[in-house]
């Protein structure tokens, strides 16, 4: 049976990670490593400076599962450190989508660019939400089109592998989607949102900032974000963690005035 790793950054009780469990609950024997907590916007931090605390979780489905008080990173490297490989690692359901390349702030999208980095083809799925109809963990949100296609994707890369030069999928699933929504291969869009930081003043007259951004409002053809938002189709982007520019040296070489061996 193939070994598949199931994380996220919304945290183990997430209805979301409990959806993706079912879906591919038939394709092999599942292990969960999640966080405790909401982790979302994580990226890739790590927790070096204090010990991680584990605790056994029971996610119906799989074969164990841990929650860490970690980072969905965290969670990853513990899997491989205690169950030593996996055949597949999955990230989400997440709560919201995750596009452009501001995935690398995303906990969903980096807990399987971590897995990918050690050798194992990985997914990460989010699914676009309607915020005003849920708690914020999943309670009102209908899972059944993402896991369906989830199971449909997972299912061909533990038959078939991913082509060379790709090392994770990331995929985006639309809040109307149904069964037959086509499925787009996009690239990532350049940017999702446009940050700001807005400025307000407590109770006591001392000031506070959040961190906030406002959506873009036109993406480009071809890419993550236009599937998603205009085509309304499942956007599957192939990712190569190795972000070295597709550039001709020696013109690099001309620009930065230096001289190579």
């Amino acid at each position: 049976m193939p070994r598949i790793l199931i994380t996220n950054d919304d945290g183990i009780y997430s209805k979301g990670l409990r959806a993706a469990v079912k879906a591919v609950g038939s394709l092999g024997e599942i292990y969960v490593v999640a966080p405790l907590f909401q982790r979302s916007a994580s990226g890739r931090a790590m927790t070096l400076h204090r010990p991680l605390r584990a605790k056994l979780i029971d996610v119906p489905g799989a074969r164990i599962a841990y929650g860490i008080d970690g980072m969905p990173t965290d969670c990853v490297i513990f899997a491989l450190a205690r169950f030593t490989n996996f055949d597949l690692a999955i990230s989400g359901i997440n709560l919201g989508e995750n596009l452009s390349t501001e995935i690398t702030v995303s906990g969903t999208a980096s807990a399987a660019i971590e897995a990918a980095t050690h050798g194992i083809p990985s997914i990460a799925i989010s699914l676009e939400i309607d915020w005003r109809k849920t708690l914020g963990d999943g309670q009102g949100i209908d899972f059944s089109i993402a896991s369906y296609f989830l199971k449909k994707i997972a299912k061909s890369v533990l038959e078939k592998g991913l082509p060379e030069d790709v090392d994770m999928l990331n995929v985006n699933v639309p809040s109307n989607a149904t069964e037959e929504t086509p499925i787009a291969l996009t690239r990532l869009a350049r940017r999702m949102f446009s940050p700001t930081v807005e400025e307000r003043i407590d109770p006591k007259g001392n000031p506070y900032y959040w961190v906030v951004g406002r959506r873009c409002k036109n993406f480009e053809p071809g890419t993550d974000a236009h599937a998603l938002k205009v085509e309304r189709k499942v956007s599957v982007t192939p990712i190569n963690i190795d972000m070295t520019a597709n550039v001709d040296f020696r013109e690099l070489e001309r620009i930065l005035k230096i001289e190579l061996e």
